[in-house]
């Protein structure tokens, strides 16, 4: 019997914190998942469009924090890697503030192709 509990305790255990991380990666597939989905945003720097994608959370996130070096995405292709690691049915915000802006067209449609590739449901919040 105290065996039993122990193994349910440790399962229990287990569960929860698995629960309290807030990006997944699949086994199976090994692509991310998030209960909240994904934030997206951008800005130029120079003739270069930078691109953060970070897990979605109930809070704002600061400038400092999107640009950080540890998130930052120079260009569309780092951007297309990060984004094909997600599972499909994913929820993925782009918005700006501040700072932030929008890519132009030709880049945004490049996003937009990708999500629809991947299965990523893209929100856009212009």
């Amino acid at each position: 019997m105290k065996r039993k509990f122990i193994l349910l305790f440790t399962a229990l255990a287990g569960l929860m914190l698995t629960a309290c991380r807030t990006s997944v990666t699949t086994p199976d597939t090994g692509l991310e998942r998030s209960m909240k989905g994904f934030e997206l945003y951008s800005w130029q720097n120079g003739s270069q469009w930078n691109f953060s994608l970070l897990v979605g959370t109930n809070r704002e996130k600061s400038l400092d924090e999107i640009k950080s070096p540890d998130t930052l995405l120079s260009g569309i292709n780092p951007l297309r890697v990060r984004l094909q690691k997600k599972a499909p049915g994913q929820y993925v915000t782009w918005s700006s503030k501040e700072t932030l802006t929008f890519p132009p067209d030709e880049i945004v449609k490049k996003v937009e192709q990708v999500c629809k590739d991947q299965g990523i449901i893209l929100q856009i919040a212009r």
